[in-house]
């Protein structure tokens, strides 16, 4: 709806001229004002797309308030109404860029073909400032997802460029949450969850999606529990949406220069928090507490120690190792015979899993733990057996690095599959989903998403260049199961659209500056 701005000292002029914009088809918000000095007032606190002013007012005329408009709100379209019949003032109105003259007593037609030169005028103003807009933000998105995983200087100078208002809120960025969902929540969704995320929340956010299965939220205020601010976000995705994320909470930063090794460390906090299904917020800098409880069930911490082992994931063996010592430490409601019996599987699953290690050893482990008459000991003993893990672990690098490769050429030959996610390349090798994402990065230098997508996005874009199949096409072939999403990505890939691309047009490295 256009807001129009009626400035004229007599009501009854302001009263005819509200009745003829009633008889357009359009609906408009109308305000009004007395003079000209009033109608600054009004411009000072309100949006304003049309004035029509009088020319004849006291305290400051129609050309003068005209001047004073297009210096200070150069947006603002002007109409101007006169009793006088004077060319003059004509030629000095449109010095002052008023876009129409109307003469008084207003003829009825005369003023609907006026108003409908202006509102035409004005809504194709509007358009290209939506488009510039669009234009503007693909770019930033573009270059902002080459700083966060490159940091290179052709990013950073060209979001310095993008980013020179300091209102930005690139610039006034203090926390990141990283959102992650394995059932490409973020791809068939998105469309319609922003608008209702925002009234939820109530608060003020930049997205980025990063692939189908993560996006980043940046926010800006600065005393917030964004932990409470992360959960808010997983409960409105679970009730809203029934999908089921994950967040890991950014430590502060002072705006996106900031970005990159912050991002690194959400990265490396996100590729744990699918297997904790209890834990679906991560804070980065928060560290557990060691006097606080363990309150995960027994069977539930075995139970995840036990994959870990299976899966081959070293670091969170080493980290539930932590938490169920901790628990025996502190708890005395379990019996002797009962803590041993855990212990010695924990050891038993060790050995299973390395054979090599040998059944003799392994014997010797748990006989000595069943003699052992201190808890201390018995944990002692599995610690042991836990860094025979990590040793034997390191030994198979060479092993690791052919999974790695083959999952890098299963993805390379099944990038048009949907579910590409960290646990479904994981059981295909078997190895757990944290651990794969751990070792594949280490390798690669980027996550499995990332790759995913950089893979699909070579392919596409080799897919317009050198052929004729629709865009629709190209992306199901691609492994998107939505065109609108497709196109939406590779403009945030490339900085351009999948149209430009195939029309030759896609800009080079310079070009793009």
């Amino acid at each position: 709806m256009l807001t129009i701005l009626i400035a004229d000292d007599e009501k009854l002029e302001r009263n005819g001229i509200k009745f003829l914009l009633k008889r357009e088809k359009e609906e408009f918000q109308i305000i009004e004002a007395v003079n000209g000095k009033d109608a600054l007032g009004v411009l000072a606190s309100h949006h304003v797309d049309l004035l029509l002013t009088d020319v004849k007012m006291p305290y400051m005329n129609g050309l003068e308030l005209s001047a004073h408009v297009k210096e200070n709100y150069p947006e603002v379209e002007i109409v101007i109404f006169s009793g006088y019949n004077d060319f003059s003032y004509a030629r000095e109105a449109l010095r002052y860029g008023v876009v129409d003259y109307v003469l008084k007593p207003v003829d009825p037609e005369e003023f609907h073909k006026t108003m409908s030169r202006v509102t035409a005028h004005i809504r194709e103003h509007m358009a290209d400032r939506e488009r510039q807009d669009r234009q503007e933000d693909y770019l930033k998105k573009y270059f902002l997802l080459e700083w966060l995983y490159t940091e290179s200087g052709r990013s950073r100078e060209n979001l310095e460029a993008l980013t020179e208002d300091p209102g930005d809120i690139l610039n006034r960025c203090t926390r990141m949450i990283l959102a992650g969902s394995a059932n490409a929540f973020f791809e068939t969704e998105e469309e319609h969850f922003i608008g209702n995320l925002k009234e939820r929340i109530q608060r003020e956010f930049y997205y980025i999606n990063l692939n189908s299965n993560e996006s980043l939220f940046l926010f800006a205020e600065k005393y917030t529990d964004y932990a409470q601010v992360a959960e808010s976000l997983y409960q409105f995705f679970a009730q809203q949406y029934d999908s089921e994320c994950y967040f890991a909470v950014s430590r502060g930063v002072q705006g996106w220069q900031d970005f990159p090794a912050e991002f690194q460390e959400l990265e490396s906090l996100m590729s744990g928090q699918f297997y904790q299904p209890a834990k679906h917020v991560a804070v980065n800098g928060e560290t557990d507490d060691p006097a606080a409880p363990v309150t995960e069930p027994d069977s539930e911490l075995t139970e995840q120690i036990s994959r870990d082992i299976r899966y081959k994931d070293a670091v969170r063996l080493r980290q539930d190792f932590r938490k169920l010592e901790k628990k025996y430490r502190h708890e005395k409601k379990f019996s002797e015979m009962y803590v041993k019996f855990v212990f010695s599987g924990i050891v038993k699953d060790i050995y299973e899993e390395f054979p090599e290690l040998g059944e003799k050893p392994l014997a010797r482990k748990v006989e000595r733990i069943y003699r052992c008459r201190q808890i201390g000991d018995i944990l002692d003993i599995v610690d042991d057996a836990v860094c025979e893990f990590e040793s034997c672990l390191s030994e198979q690098q060479d092993g690791i690095r052919r999974e790695v490769a083959q999952v890098k050429n299963y993805i390379l030959h099944h990038y048009s599959e949907g579910n590409l996610s960290p646990d479904h390349l994981g059981a295909m090798v078997y190895l757990s989903p944290g651990y794969l994402s751990t070792v594949f990065k280490e390798e690669t230098g980027v996550t499995i998403n990332r790759y995913v997508r950089e893979v699909r996005m070579n392919k596409a874009k080799e897919l317009l260049e050198n052929t004729n199949m629709k865009i629709s096409a190209i992306s199901s072939e691609v492994g998107f199961s939505s065109s609108t999403y497709f196109c939406r990505s590779f403009r945030e890939f490339y900085g351009v659209s999948p149209e430009s691309c195939r029309k030759g047009q896609a800009a080079d490295e310079e070009d793009l500056k």
